[in-house]
C-alpha cells in the first residue's frame, strides 16, 4: 500500500507451525485475495533490509527459537532456561521489526519509538506518522546499520525486560501476523490491573508473559484479544491452508479498515471488568 513501510517480518520457522504439507494461506493488506504459498519461498520478509552480518545474527536468534518451538509443540520436556530466553529474544525481534508497535509493549505512556523494553526499527522511522519525524532525523545522524547493530547487541537485555514469568497456553484458534506481539492489561480498575504480553506460537498455542498467572477466564480473554489485535494491526497475516480466520474474519475487517491500527504509537489494550468502571476521560 502506498505510504506504508514494507517491513513484513515473520520467520519461516514460525510460519511452518501453520503449514499443511508445507503450504499456508497468506493475505497482504491491500494485496487482493488471499493466496496459498509454499513456506520454503521467501515470504513475509523484505530482501536487503539489513546487511548480511545482521541478517546472520538474526538467523541465529530464529534458529534458537526454532529449537525451543519444536520442544514446545512436541511436548518433549520442560523448557530449559536457554529455550525460554530464545522465545523471549524472538518475541522482541518480531516486535522490533514491525513498524506499528514501537517502544514498550507494557507501558501505554511510553514515548513513541522508545521506552525501556525495545528500541524501534530505524528502517521505519518517520515512515508511518508525524511522531516518527524526530526519530527519522536521529537515525540519519547515527547511521541506520549502526543503530541496528546496537539494537541487536541489546536484544538479550530487552528480552529480560519482558514480564518475568512465561506460560505456554494451549487453545485456539490463533492467527499469525507481522504484528504478532501484543500487550493487554486486564482489570485496570483494580490497582492498575495486570499487564500481559502475548504472541501466537501455533494455531493452538500462545505464549503469555506476565507477573501473575492469569486465570482460565483471563487466558481466554488474552488469546481472543491477541487474535483480534493481530488482525487489526498487521499488514500481512498467515493462516492454515483452509484459512478459516482469514476467510471468515480478516478479509471482511480489512475491507473496512484500510490501514493497520496502532502505527507508531505503543499502547496496552485495557480490558475493564464492568462498564461502570471505565473512566469517562
Amino acid at each position: 500500500m502506498s505510504g506504508l513501510p514494507r517491513d513484513h517480518f515473520i520467520s519461516r520457522v514460525h510460519i511452518r507451525q501453520w503449514a499443511t504439507q508445507n503450504q499456508v494461506t497468506m493475505l497482504r493488506r491491500g494485496g487482493g485475495e488471499a493466496q496459498a504459498l509454499d513456506v520454503g519461498k521467501a515470504i513475509a520478509a523484505e530482501s536487503g533490509l539489513n546487511d548480511p552480518v545482521i541478517e546472520a545474527a538474526y538467523g541465529k536468534i530464529e534458529s534458537a527459537f526454532s529449537r525451543a518451538l519444536q520442544r514446545v509443540m512436541n511436548r518433549t520436556g520442560d523448557l530449559t532456561v536457554r529455550n525460554e530466553q530464545a522465545i523471549r529474544e524472538y518475541c522482541v525481534l518480531m516486535h522490533d521489526r514491525y513498524p506499528a508497535l514501537r517502544g514498550s509493549a507494557t507501558d501505554e505512556r511510553a514515548l513513541p519509538g522508545g521506552a525501556a523494553m525495545m528500541v524501534p526499527n530505524p528502517a521505519n522511522w518517520g515512515a508511518s506518522n508525524d511522531a516518527g519525524s524526530v526519530l527519522d532525523r536521529l537515525t540519519r545522524d547515527l547511521g541506520r546499520e549502526e543503530v541496528k547493530m546496537s539494537r541487536l547487541r541489546m536484544l538479550p537485555t530487552f528480552a529480560r525486560l519482558l514480564p518475568a514469568k512465561m506460560w505456554i497456553i494451549r487453545g485456539g484458534p490463533t492467527l499469525l501476523g507481522d504484528a504478532g506481539v501484543h500487550s493487554i492489561t486486564l482489570h485496570p480498575e483494580i490497582d492498575n490491573g495486570q499487564t500481559y504480553v502475548a504472541m501466537p506460537l501455533a494455531p493452538d498455542a500462545t505464549v503469555i508473559f506476565g507477573s501473575v498467572r492469569p486465570g482460565d477466564e483471563d487466558v481466554d480473554t488474552i488469546v481472543r484479544l491477541t487474535m483480534m489485535k493481530v488482525a487489526m494491526s498487521s499488514t500481512v497475516v498467515i493462516d492454515s491452508v483452509s484459512a478459516p480466520l482469514i476467510s471468515a474474519f480478516v478479509q471482511d475487517m480489512w475491507l473496512r479498515q484500510g490501514e493497520p491500527a496502532g502505527k507508531g504509537v505503543p499502547f496496552s489494550t485495557r480490558v475493564w471488568g464492568r462498564p461502570q468502571d471505565i473512566p469517562t476521560s
